[in-house]
């Protein structure tokens, strides 16, 4: 078709009663190709005037650039309800989803999750299966409507039968943890593996946990390095962690500490906190990269920013220790503290040791006493250095009031609340 162009049409009345007139009018196809190459400014120049003509798929169209704004035109999450509405009154899919998204997430309109849901509900019935998908989420969740499995596996399956890869995914998820069915780990693989398939991460990293765990499939840690693998090169953080673990373990792979580093400051850089102290733990150790205090320190802060135990531990250990830093055993005491705190058995003992010795803070046996019981209570991994021969060791040089007392105060102390301090201990003789 002609476009832009200037022709004489003399002398083709015949012609032109035969075939349609050539038009500079752009087409929904024309807005929508122009859309999907990220080319919002001339989507909207051609989408607007059929929007503004009544076409509900292009009023639709252009309430979807509105949400997501171009160059030409800024962003307005009020004029994208407000085209989405025009096409949604017409009964056009595209436009009900729409209007559903942008009343679950409360944009341009009203927090409304009722009203999202039966808008989804229409357009799903009309078979689109992003509305499909996000009827199953909601019934899965409980938003908008009453919380029901065995519906959102249904819709999970309408929506996953289309293709939509995160409707397969969802669908296996419920598979492997067996929500809504009695159906097990080796049912969520077939939609599992259609939707890491078509590239999603979410799921490459999910059959890669499920070959490391040998859950719904045989254990196999060289696949499960394949699978994690697919997904790390996407930035899947999750899995960039696992394969850290991997190299640094020599876990199905060739053991490899300099790999091991490498993934794990991939997944240090998207704020996995985990991962933070893992690499903190290697550039402390000189594993794979020279030795450096200073890095370890940097890296375990940016993991205690979220408030993790272990990395706060480890900050204490570098004060204790003197590495990087001058020694500072009352500096050692408040990070072992805040670590101790969230219960994180290592810390308590630390604590234990520093009051029952006077290092970095006011000694006192009976406090001691308490702390390396929560130690041992808390330890579910034979961690601590000492254990219950160090509670034991502690008890003998106490009076059996005062490890009466220790034993109180171990048992009122509740996770995440502050700990005892000397001043709660009494004088008892």
């Amino acid at each position: 078709m002609a476009s832009g162009s200037k022709r004489a049409w003399f002398g083709c009345t015949l012609l032109a009663a035969l075939l349609p007139l050539a038009s500079n009018a752009q087409s929904l196809d024309d807005g929508m190709a122009a859309f999907d190459q990220g080319d919002y400014d001339s989507a909207l120049r051609i989408l607007m005037p059929l929007a503004e003509n009544g076409d509900a798929e292009a009023q639709c169209q252009t309430g979807r650039l509105f949400y997501r704004g171009g160059q030409g035109f800024e962003q307005s999450f009020s004029k994208s309800a407000e085209w989405a509405q025009k096409a949604a009154e017409q009964g056009n899919a595209c436009g009900l989803n729409s209007m559903g998204v942008l009343y679950r997430f409360g944009e341009g309109v009203p927090e409304q999750p009722d009203t999202a849901f039966r808008y989804f509900f229409r357009a799903a019935e009309q078979g689109s299966d992003k509305a499909q998908f996000s009827v199953a989420n909601m019934y899965e969740l409980g938003e908008g409507t009453a919380r029901n499995y065995a519906e959102a596996r249904n819709w999970y399956l309408k929506a996953a039968a289309q293709g939509s890869a995160m409707a397969q995914y969802r669908l296996g998820m419920m598979l492997l943890e067996g929500r809504g069915t009695e159906a097990g780990p080796e049912a969520a693989v077939a939609p599992m593996r259609e939707a890491a398939d078509q590239g999603l991460p979410e799921a490459q990293y999910v059959l890669g946990w499920m070959s490391f765990h040998a859950t719904g499939l045989e254990q196999d840690y060289s696949r499960a390095e394949a699978w994690y693998l697919r997904a790390a090169e996407q930035g899947y953080a999750a899995a960039q962690i696992n394969l850290g673990n991997l190299y640094a373990d020599g876990t199905g792979v060739d053991q490899d500490d300099e790999k091991a580093v490498e993934w794990y400051t991939r997944a240090a850089r998207n704020g996995v906190p985990a991962a933070q102290i893992n690499l903190g733990k290697h550039y402390t150790l000189g594993r794979g990269v020279p030795q450096d205090f200073a890095e370890a320190m940097a890296w375990y802060q940016e993991a205690a920013r979220y408030g993790e135990p272990v990395a706060l531990l480890n900050i204490g250990l570098l004060y204790e220790n003197g590495q990087g830093r001058d020694r500072d055993l009352a500096e050692a005491a408040l990070w072992y503290n805040g670590a101790a705190e969230q219960a994180e058995p290592r810390a308590l003992e630390k604590l234990a040791s520093f009051y029952s010795a006077g290092d970095g803070v006011e000694k006192n046996p009976v406090v001691a006493f308490a702390l390396q019981n929560l130690a041992v209570a808390y330890d579910s991994g034979e961690v601590l250095d000492h254990g219950a021969d160090g509670l034991a060791s502690m008890g003998r040089a106490l009076t059996e009031d005062q490890r009466s007392e220790g034993r109180d105060l171990a048992e009122s102390w509740e996770p995440g609340t502050p700990l005892f301090t000397p001043s709660e201990v009494s004088t008892r003789p």
